[in-house]
């Protein structure tokens, strides 16, 4: 690999070759969320179906974000160094070899264990390509254009999760455990094809593209970090959190609450996938490419509200509509919180940034995987969405009340004596 820290393919919108490399760029993030998603809806229906409680998937996912949080400052700090591309596609290798071994492991073994022993791996290798193709968009358009991009990618990604609900819950029907752990390989195997169609071509230095008064912001080794708003890290952490919740119980309350099937999981991950591709394909048109950050707090404290309702309705029609709202909510605040990020923080240090609050993101995840290990099966999957979401919508509305108590005291100090 490259030894420039600054060293990325020529993508420049006004670049001969651009659009190809950024149609490769979303194709891989396609191929790489279908995988991704792939394995983890496999992996947690096999636990759920071997008779595994909550608690057993929370430790699963508990290990994956353990890795993940030992994982995220390394690989910010790797990728900002490297070439971001070579790791992509690497972390893709890395993917295929996982699930190959996975699937192998499942024939001799019982599930818990080789998934335990899996998702250690695989959450490393997971968090190297996001990091590194995050790290890749502010290099790939402009900066007037990055709401729209990010959109786009997002927009790849949750139609990638999309194919793999389907796919999955088809799978996990109709033929051994260990098919969709293969289709989940093959998919990487494309995207790591995709990505180095996206590395073709000559290479230069990325143009820093902030804004000149972003860009004073960056005077020091690691100050863009530092200058980073809480309530935007609060707000990150906190929707990154509610996700990784939802993954780790929506299976129980497919099966506990509302006697559904691995076709009814596989819907309602369906439906989370196509709120999230809607939202998304709004962000690009013209008139919301102006959108900020403002709105951000907003959205966390709607999605907290989302979260609540599961336990009074318990209704598999309804749990379609929240599961769209949500991960609207969930992309619409993501997509937004990257753009700001990206506007603050220069391409050179970029990796970092988002590797320290990903780190945030894995801390907390990781509280409430404990809560869920320690309290089993004694909670509802519909009460734990209850007691999170209202958390969420405290958190916000303690932010709000903070932030006008700061403003009015600040204004008093402001008035002549």
């Amino acid at each position: 690999m490259n030894q420039d820290a600054n060293i990325a393919p020529d993508l420049g919108p006004d670049r001969s070759g651009s659009r190809p490399a950024r149609r490769f760029f979303l194709l891989s993030a396609f191929f790489a969320a279908t995988g991704r998603n792939a394995y983890y809806v496999g992996a947690i229906w096999v636990l759920a179906a071997s008779g595994s409680d909550a608690g057993s998937i929370a430790l699963f996912l508990a290990l994956g974000s353990i890795s993940e949080f030992l994982a995220s400052a390394p690989a910010g700090y790797l990728v900002d160094r490297f070439d971001r591309r070579g790791f992509c596609m690497a972390s893709d290798g890395l993917r295929i070899a996982i699930l190959l071994m996975t699937s192998a492991a499942l024939v001799l073994h019982e599930p818990d264990y080789a998934l335990y022993g899996s998702v250690i791996f695989y959450a490393m290798a997971d968090r190297l390509y996001l990091t590194a193709s995050s790290a890749i968009v502010p290099s790939i358009t402009r900066s007037d254009s990055l709401v729209a991009f990010n959109s786009l990618a997002y927009v790849a990604m949750q139609a990638g999760n999309m194919m793999a609900a389907i796919a999955a819950g088809w799978l996990l029907v109709v033929s051994p455990l260990t098919s969709c752990f293969l289709f989940a390989s093959g998919t990487f195997a494309v995207s790591m094809l995709c990505m180095f169609r996206t590395t073709s071509g000559h290479r230069i230095a990325p143009a820093d593209r902030r804004k000149p008064a972003q860009a004073s912001l960056e005077t020091s080794e690691g100050e863009g970090t530092n200058r980073l708003p809480p309530r935007l890290v609060v707000s990150y952490v906190l929707i990154y959190a509610m996700g990784m919740l939802i993954s780790a119980v929506i299976s129980k309350f497919v099966q506990q609450e509302l006697r559904g099937t691995s076709l009814d999981f596989g819907m309602l991950e369906f439906c989370w996938s196509a709120g999230a591709i809607i939202s998304m394909l709004i962000l690009t048109l013209r008139r919301f490419r102006a959108a900020d950050g403002r709105s951000i707090p907003i959205i966390v404290l709607l999605s907290g509200a989302a979260m609540a309702i599961f336990y009074p309705t318990r209704n598999l029609d309804i749990a379609f509509a929240l599961m769209a709202l949500l991960g609207a909510g969930y992309n619409l605040s993501r997509v937004l919180i990257d753009v700001e990020i990206q506007g603050l923080v220069s391409s050179a240090k970029l990796g970092r940034a988002k590797g320290w609050i990903h780190a945030a993101c894995m801390g907390l995840s990781l509280l409430v995987y404990a809560g869920l290990a320690i309290s089993g099966d004694a909670l509802d999957p519909s009460a734990t969405f209850l007691i999170f979401g209202s958390g969420m919508m405290a958190c916000i509305v303690a932010g709000y009340a903070l932030s006008f108590a700061k403003h009015r005291a600040s204004s008093r100090r402001s008035m002549p004596s």
